[in-house]
């Protein structure tokens, strides 16, 4: 079943990488994406916010692509103020994570570590739902330590009026190893009255056009590690094909943004840092992407890391099989 561009594609937050000027960046070079999720806030606070916890989402006329401000946490006097808060700089929608699988996180109850309480999730959005004036939607997974938690929690969730449900159908312990599961994905959908987007493992065009044939009915697709690999993928699912030289060219104008967005704040080693973190993941958009992000890697200097960046943007292209090579090797690193 080819791609059809009906579908909405939603850019997934990762801590650390899809900042506003990452997620600016993408929109301006790459696009071809509806929404892009913020990374999660925490320890809002119960009474006033810290300008901090805003910053990476104002002004609200600064962000290129549509954008939902993301909260984790337990506590719904939080969700209230961050929801006003937001809504007062002219977001209409917030989302709260109850996916984010690492143990530091989950074991205090925060992201995954929810999903073993419903009830606690139960009174949390009995308390906010009043308050609150904007849409909300879920980011989750199957549960923390068992898929079957799932159960229960759609059960509470389909009490409330969610925007949407956005399921990694992984469990926490599983973080990014072994399968995800869409026969769980599937089960789930006779479970839940939202509407469910599907997020896990879309690591290339041929995976995404797999994953419609086995879930014709999914309408929209948040996309992870893969677009931070292949930053094309939105644009290849919607049928727009680059020659190399404009991906090179593509590419290069994209990391040059980004490349004067850190080094502007005067530190070398942290901006160093920042952009290899970026380039640990969208290496492997080409075919030899470990060897290309260990000289990266490797740059201690901004000549050095410059030389890096030339060399990359020389390098062949990843077929279908390699971008899966690539995001498979990065899963077995969490």
């Amino acid at each position: 079943m080819p791609a059809t561009n009906t579908s909405d594609i939603l850019i997934a937050p990762f801590r650390g990488i899809t900042v506003k000027a990452y997620r600016n960046a993408l929109s301006r070079h790459f696009g071809y994406f509806n929404e892009a999720y913020a990374p999660f806030v925490s320890g809002i606070g119960e009474h006033k916010i810290s300008p901090g916890k805003l910053a990476d989402i104002l002004p609200y006329e600064s962000m290129l692509s549509p954008t939902v401000p993301q909260i984790i946490g337990n506590n719904a006097k939080e969700i209230i103020l961050y929801a006003k808060a937001i809504e007062d700089a002219g977001f209409d929608h917030l989302n709260w994570n109850l996916g984010c699988p690492f143990a530091r996180i989950a074991n205090k109850k925060r992201g995954c570590g929810m999903l073993p309480y419903p009830a606690e999730i139960d009174q949390i959005l009995h308390e906010v739902y009043p308050n609150i004036s904007i849409n909300l939607s879920i980011k989750m997974r199957l549960g923390y330590k068992d898929a079957s938690e799932i159960g229960q929690v759609l059960s509470v969730l389909n009490a409330y009026p969610l925007k949407h449900i956005i399921l990694h159908p992984r469990t926490g312990l599983q973080a990014y190893g072994g399968q995800a599961s869409t026969d769980a994905f599937l089960e789930a959908t006779t479970r839940t009255q939202h509407k469910l987007i599907y997020n896990g493992d879309v690591f290339n065009l041929s995976r995404y056009n797999q994953l419609r044939e086995l879930l014709p009915d999914v309408s929209s697709w948040m996309l992870g590690r893969g677009v931070l690999i292949n930053p094309f993928l939105p644009s290849e699912i919607r049928g727009v094909i680059y020659s190399d030289q404009q991906k090179r060219n593509i590419l290069g104008d994209f990391h040059h943004e980004l490349w004067s967005y850190y080094m502007s704040s005067g530190q070398e080693k942290r901006s160093l840092g920042m952009l290899k973190a970026i380039w640990y993941y969208m290496a492997g958009v080409f075919s030899n992407g470990s060897d290309v992000f260990k000289r990266i890697k490797r740059a201690k200097t901004r000549h050095t890391y410059t030389e890096s960046i030339a060399f990359a943007l020389e390098q062949a292209f990843a077929s279908d099989q390699e971008l899966e090579s690539y995001f498979k090797k990065l899963s077995t690193k969490f």
